[in-house]
């Protein structure tokens, strides 16, 4: 997968963002997966795609910081989400 650096780059990134948000669940979660990706790039994506559906995804998320909404974090978390999703759509 040529993406593999920028997909990994965009995980870190994603799982900052997380723990800033104390969402500590998803940021071991993609932990999980870009250690996934380093092992076996072929069914990784896959694995990450299917954080993205239903009730309580990926895509649910949204960081708070003492009862406020963090809009610049969450702005950037959603660009982040997006072009993830694309690389592994590919």
């Amino acid at each position: 997968m040529k993406n593999l650096n920028d997909i990994e780059v965009i995980l870190t990134r994603m799982i900052e963002l997380l723990r800033i948000g104390a969402f500590n669940d998803w940021a071991i979660a993609l932990e999980k997966v870009k250690t996934g990706f380093e092992f076996d790039p072929k069914s990784s994506p896959s694995k990450l795609l299917s954080m993205y559906g239903g009730m309580g995804s990926l895509n649910d998320v949204v960081l708070y910081k003492d009862g406020q909404p963090l809009i610049l974090e969450n702005n950037e978390l959603d660009g982040l989400r997006s072009h993830l999703y694309e690389l592994c759509k590919k």
